[in-house]
């Protein structure tokens, strides 16, 4: 799973998938969603911190792991952000209706949160920036291919896979990837290769040295495991109680 500080933390089309209407919603409004994404974030990063400081300990808010529950909190949250700004726009009561109703579920979705608990990891590891990639010589067959690079930390615990980048090739070409620094705990990194950004694959049998670049080998690429989306959770932490995971 990603961690909290990774990146966005829901899509637009998580949003599409809870009310089908937002798209012409925000075009006729004007609005942009990305933008009411990025503050909903911001607010759920505040009431997150002072939820972590009011447990007197020393978790961060780089820990936490971007569960389901987290993920449906910040998509009502935009949904209400957006709402309100177009109800604010014209004063329409329809609008008024959809904003007050993603409130009280934001509302509903942050207690059940609470409840369930937060996912925390021990040691995060950082979502990768995309990698560099560039041809050289090779034997891969024509077409375009998406890379993705994770990095990974102590016994091989990896964090989510970088957003893809990729690179269109003619036959009898290679690939070369290169990643930047490695967050404080990266001990080394994998990488993924494939003819789409879902179907990335890892190359690597063990994890590569930072600092260290990757070629794509003459026989070809290999049909690794997917990539991942980070760490999972090594415990739960609730207002009341920490429930230890397994």
């Amino acid at each position: 799973m990603a961690l909290f500080t990774d990146g966005s933390i829901s899509t637009l089309e998580d949003l599409r998938a809870y009310e089908s209407a937002i798209f012409d919603v925000a075009s006729t409004e004007r609005i942009d969603l990305s933008k009411k994404q990025v503050l909903a974030q911001e607010e759920l990063e505040t009431e997150l911190n002072s939820l972590l400081r009011q447990q007197g300990d020393e978790t961060q808010l780089t820990q936490v792991v971007v569960t389901r529950p987290v993920r449906q909190w910040h998509v009502f949250r935009s949904l209400a952000l957006t709402y309100r700004d177009a109800y604010n726009s014209h004063l329409n009561d329809r609008y008024q209706g959809k904003w007050k109703e993603y409130d009280r579920l934001a509302n509903w979705a942050q207690r059940k949160l609470l409840e369930t608990g937060l996912g925390i990891v021990v040691a995060p590891i950082a979502k990768a920036a995309a990698p560099t990639v560039w041809a050289a010589a090779g034997s891969l067959p024509a077409g375009t291919y998406w890379v993705r690079v994770a990095w990974t930390g102590a016994a091989g615990v990896e964090g989510c896979a970088s957003d893809p980048a990729n690179l269109a090739v003619e036959a009898g070409t290679g690939l070369i990837v290169s990643v930047k620094e490695p967050p404080e705990n990266g001990t080394g990194w994998n990488v993924y290769v494939g003819v789409g950004p879902e179907e990335t694959k890892r190359q690597n049998e063990e994890p590569i040295g930072p600092g260290t670049e990757w070629q794509a080998p003459d026989a070809g690429l290999v049909e690794g495991v997917l990539a991942g989306e980070g760490q999972p959770a090594d415990y739960l932490l609730t207002q009341r109680r920490v429930l230890q995971r397994g």
